[in-house]
């Protein structure tokens, strides 16, 4: 109403009284100052937006590159990734995912120092992070820097995870015995697996048969046929539970738990090349030593004459077959083949003319010769390729005759 007036005003009276113009210039000044607020916050408001898009639209570039990376790195294109890894942080130079993934295609494509680099700067600022610690293990193995690795490996199992951290603290310590066990280290490989065995849930048989087989290949043979017999109590089929604790009694000496494993395999199973030897060694075992348990004086002596008769046939054919091969000097003092010969010999006729209780009082030193006439067979002519032989050199292990010879 007021700027009608000043209109009309202005168009029909040639002067104005002061109170008029005040009004009217005050008018003024009002309609400029609120026309550019309103302009102001249109242009604030479209600046907002246009800011918005392009941030919108930079995150959106360094997302897409970033996914081709890791669809390159997982396609084994580590090179390929880096570039997009790359393209991907200059869209978003502060990103710790991007840094971390081009860390890790670095490390896959042989750069290692630049992989540490990214790494070790994510670690200062989040040192407890388990998925960079285990990242720079892996650098450490590349390097072949195992003092670094095992910190690291360790800094990863006791670290921070994400998701599912017990199932990932898991899948370290495994990667670290494997690691270790490459590495020839039994003694701290050993360590670790134990730690890993009691750090498997009891209910997950998978786990567990992964654990006995690290322990098997650690040769600790009893806490290995241990956690066999902890899987097949969770799967009594389970095969490779089967074969291992097989293997493990086998290895305790305990040949009757060994076969009682072995048998419970599918025949496809048991016909595997170590499984049949084992077994078939194992029954040469059962049938032939003289030391089991329940065995009458009778069986017993039979079946030491038949040791003495089987190692002499056994070196007489090596001896036959090696000689001239020979090279003086090269056999151990006390351990020639000849002169172990003749020494079965002898304790064979003793065995002819002795009591049924004197024979039995022999049986130590006579296994002895068993073991010393297979060693040094071992020695001319390879280690026993027949069941019965690997099982005389067992045997005579039993009788304490093992001073370094072939092994089954």
């Amino acid at each position: 109403m007021l700027a009608v007036f000043c209109r009309r005003e202005a168009r029909h009276m040639k002067s104005r009284s002061t109170l008029t113009n005040r009004a009217c210039a005050g008018y003024a000044r009002e309609a400029v100052l609120a026309s550019s607020l309103i302009l102001l916050v249109l242009m604030f408001a479209l600046t907002a937006f246009v800011t918005r898009q392009y941030h919108k639209r930079v995150h959106e570039l360094g997302d897409q590159w970033f996914a081709k990376g890791d669809a390159e790195l997982q396609g084994g294109g580590a090179d390929a990734a880096i570039a997009d890894y790359r393209n991907g942080l200059a869209f978003s130079p502060d990103n710790s995912v991007f840094q971390f993934h081009l860390a890790q295609a670095l490390a896959a494509s042989g750069h290692t120092g630049e992989a540490e680099g990214y790494l070790r700067s994510l670690l200062s600022a989040s040192p407890g992070n388990g998925e960079i610690n285990l990242t720079l293990a892996r650098v450490a193995v590349r390097r072949s820097a195992m003092a670094d690795a095992l910190r690291y490996y360790h800094a990863a199992i006791y670290g921070v995870w994400e998701d599912d951290p017990i199932a990932q603290r898991w899948r370290v310590r495994r990667e670290l015995c494997e690691y270790l066990l490459g590495r020839g280290a039994a003694s701290q490989a050993e360590a670790e697996i134990i730690a890993l065995a009691n750090n498997t849930p009891k209910d997950q048989v998978a786990q567990i048969d992964t654990a006995a087989n690290l322990l098997l290949r650690a040769q600790v043979w009893s806490r290995a046929e241990d956690e066999y017999r902890l899987a097949l109590a969770g799967d009594r089929r389970d095969q490779d539970a089967l074969a291992g604790a097989g293997a493990a009694a086998f290895q305790l000496g305990r040949y009757s738990e060994a076969i009682g494993f072995f048998t419970r395999l599918p025949q496809r199973g048991r016909s595997s090349g170590d499984i049949s030897e084992m077994l078939a060694t194992s029954r040469a075992v059962e049938s032939g030593s003289p030391f089991l348990r329940g065995l009458s004086p009778a069986d017993k002596a039979g079946r030491l004459r038949r040791a003495l008769a089987d190692s002499e046939a056994r070196l007489s054919d090596c001896v036959q077959k090696s000689a001239g091969v020979a090279v003086p000097g090269q056999e151990p003092a006390g351990s020639d083949p000849q002169a172990l010969l003749t020494e079965i010999r002898k304790a064979q006729g003793a065995l002819k003319r002795a009591s049924l209780a004197r024979s039995l009082t022999l049986m130590d030193a006579d296994m002895n010769l068993v073991f010393e006439a297979e060693s040094a067979a071992a020695r001319r002519c390879g280690p026993p390729s027949g069941a019965a032989d690997r099982a005389l050199v067992l045997i005579g292990r039993e009788a304490g005759g093992d001073r370094g010879g072939a092994s089954p």
